[in-house]
C-alpha cells in the first residue's frame, strides 16, 4: 500500500470556470517564511549575546551580555543557500526521517505489518475504539520519558493502514500519532532535551518536580484521547464527514486491492514475531541507553533487513524495496531540512538574539502574577523561529532565570513554562520539520491539520496556563 505521497492534497475546482481557494503547498509556505525573515534582517536591529560552553559541550547564552551590532542583512545568495544549509544543519533529523521511514516501508512490503493488523482486528472484535487510547498511551509514555516525538515517523506508516481498516481516517491516524508523541513530549516527565537541559541550566536537582509534570501529562493525554476518539466515532458513523475524505477513499481502495487476496506464510508469521521482538528491543534500548538519531536510524535499517531476510527476500529484492521506500519518504525528509532554513536566515542576519532580548524585556514588564504565563506565551511564539526544544532552552533560559529570580518566581516554574511552551506548538508551526514530514506521510494538508488541531490546541494552552498559575501559587520548587 503506497502510504507516502510526494504531494500535499489540493482542493478541487467547484466549477469549470471558478476555482476554490487553494491552500499553498508546504514548499511555498516555508520558502515564503524564509523570504520574510530575510526581509526582516534589513529592518530589525542586529544584536548578539555572548556564548559560553557548558560541561556537556553545548553553547549557552551569557545573561546580560546582549549588545547591538552593525546591521548584517542577508543577501540574495543567503536566501538561495538557506535551503541547502538548512538541510545540512538538520541532517540528523533529515536522515532519521529518510532511514526510519524507508525501513518501515521495507518492513511493510514483507507483509508482516498487514499480518499484525489483521491479528489485532481479530482480537479487538467490535471494540475497535479502545485501540486509540491504548496506542496513544504507549507512544506518549515513550515520549514522556525519553523525549523523541520524531519516532512518530516510524509509528504512522503502521498506524495509518490499521485506522483505515477499522473504518477511521487519515486525520485520526495522524492525530493519534502526533498528539501522543509530541504532547507526550511537551508534558513529559523526564525528557532530557528540555527538562534535563533546563534543570542543568537552572542548577535544579535533575528531573525534580516530576510529580507535578506527571499530573498534567495524564490530564493532557486524557484530553487528547477523548478529542480524537470523538472525531473518530463521527467518521466511522459517516465517512464522508471526515476532513480528508477524498484522500481517505483513495487509500481505502488501494488498501483493499493490496489485501484482497492476501495470505500469510509460516515464514511471514515467524518474521512478524521476530520483528515485534526487535521493535520492542529498539524502544527499550532507546530508553536505557538514550540513543541518538544516528543509532535509532541504523537500528531500524538493520531491523528491516533482518525481517526481509526472514521472509525470504533476496538481497537484490531488499535493495529494490529500499529504493522504492526511500522515494516515497524523500519529500518528508527534504521538508525537515527546508524548515530549518528559517533559523539559518535568523542566525545569518543576527536578529535571533535581538528577538529574544525584546521578548525577555516584554516578560520583565508584566505584572509579577503573570510572569510565568508570559514566559509560556513567549516560548510558544519563539518556537516558530527555533523549533528545537534543547536549542530554545539554551537560548532563552539563561535570560529568563535571572529575571525570575528578580520577581520571586521559582526556577522550577520557569523550566516548566519553557518546557510546555516549546512542545504544544511543535505540531502547529510549519517550521517544525518532523511535524510537516509526518503530515506528508499521512497525506494530510497543513490547512486541514490546523482546522482539526486548533480547538484542541486552545484547550491545551488554557490547561498549561492554569497549571502555571497553580504552580506559582503553591511556589512549586525547589528554588
Amino acid at each position: 500500500m503506497p502510504i507516502i505521497s510526494s504531494t500535499v492534497p489540493v482542493q478541487k475546482t467547484i466549477s469549470s470556470r471558478k476555482k476554490r481557494f487553494e491552500f499553498p503547498d508546504i514548499y511555498v509556505i516555508l520558502f515564503s517564511f524564509i523570504v520574510l525573515v530575510a526581509f526582516l534582517t534589513w529592518i530589525v536591529p542586529a544584536g548578539s549575546y555572548e556564548r559560553q560552553v557548558l560541561p556537556n559541550g553545548r553553547e549557552s547564552v551569557v545573561p546580560g551580555s546582549y549588545q547591538v551590532m552593525e546591521q548584517t542583512p542577508v543577501g540574495i545568495m543567503d536566501v538561495v543557500t538557506a535551503i541547502p544549509v538548512g538541510l545540512r544543519e538538520a541532517s540528523s533529523v533529515v536522515f532519521l526521517t529518510l532511514l526510519v521511514g524507508g525501513a518501515v516501508g521495507v518492513i511493510r512490503k514483507t507483509g508482516v505489518i498487514n499480518m499484525g493488523i489483521n491479528a489485532m482486528m481479530r482480537v479487538l472484535g467490535r471494540r475497535t475504539e479502545l485501540l486509540i487510547p491504548v496506542l496513544m498511551g504507549i507512544f506518549s509514555l515513550i515520549a514522556a520519558f525519553i523525549g523523541t516525538p520524531e519516532l512518530g515517523i516510524a509509528y504512522l506508516p503502521i498506524v495509518l493502514p490499521l485506522m483505515l481498516k477499522l473504518g477511521y481516517d487519515t486525520i485520526t491516524a495522524t492525530g493519534l500519532v502526533l498528539c501522543a508523541t509530541t504532547l507526550g513530549f511537551a508534558f513529559g516527565i523526564t525528557p532530557p532535551a528540555t527538562v534535563g537541559i533546563g534543570h542543568m541550566l537552572a542548577d535544579l536537582p535533575m528531573f525534580s518536580g516530576a510529580w507535578y509534570r506527571a499530573i498534567f501529562y495524564f490530564l493532557v493525554q486524557f484530553m487528547c484521547a477523548w478529542y480524537i476518539m470523538r472525531y473518530a466515532a463521527r467518521v466511522k458513523a459517516n465517512p464522508a464527514s471526515g476532513s480528508n475524505f477524498e484522500v481517505d477513499q483513495e487509500l481505502r481502495q488501494t488498501l483493499a486491492a493490496d489485501s484482497s487476496e492476501e495470505t500469510f506464510t509460516s515464514r511471514q508469521r515467524f518474521a512478524g514475531i521476530a520483528t515485534l521482538i526487535m521493535f520492542v528491543g529498539v524502544i527499550a534500548s532507546i530508553l536505557k541507553f538514550a540513543l541518538g538519531f544516528d543509532e535509532i536510524s541504523g537500528l531500524f535499517v538493520v531491523m528491516a533487513v533482518i525481517t526481509s531476510l526472514l521472509v525470504g527476500f533476496s538481497p537484490n529484492k531488499i535493495c529494490a524495496n529500499f529504493n522504492e521506500s526511500f522515494r516515497e519518504i524523500l519529500v518528508g525528509a527534504m521538508i525537515c531540512g527546508i524548515a530549518r532554513g528559517v533559523s539559518v536566515i535568523l542566525e545569518s542576519g543576527n536578529i535571533m538574539d535581538t528577538i529574544v532580548f525584546h521578548l525577555a524585556e516584554w516578560v520583565g514588564h508584566l505584572p509579577q502574577a503573570f510572569t510565568a504565563v508570559g514566559m509560556l506565551f513567549v516560548q510558544t511564539m519563539f518556537n516558530f523561529l527555533v523549533p528545537s526544544g534543547s536549542g530554545q532552552s539554551l537560548i532563552t533560559l539563561p535570560i529568563l532565570i535571572p529575571l525570575a529570580d528578580l520577581v520571586g518566581l521559582t526556577r522550577q516554574v520557569v523550566v516548566l513554562s519553557t518546557h510546555w511552551g516549546d512542545g504544544i506548538t511543535n505540531i502547529l508551526f510549519p517550521t517544525s520539520g518532523y511535524f510537516v514530514a509526518i503530515l506528508v506521510i499521512g497525506q494530510v494538508s497543513l490547512a486541514k491539520w490546523i482546522k482539526f488541531y486548533f480547538p484542541l490546541f486552545l484547550a491545551i494552552l488554557t490547561t498549561a496556563t492554569m497549571g502555571l498559575v497553580i504552580a506559582r501559587m503553591i511556589e512549586l520548587g525547589p528554588f
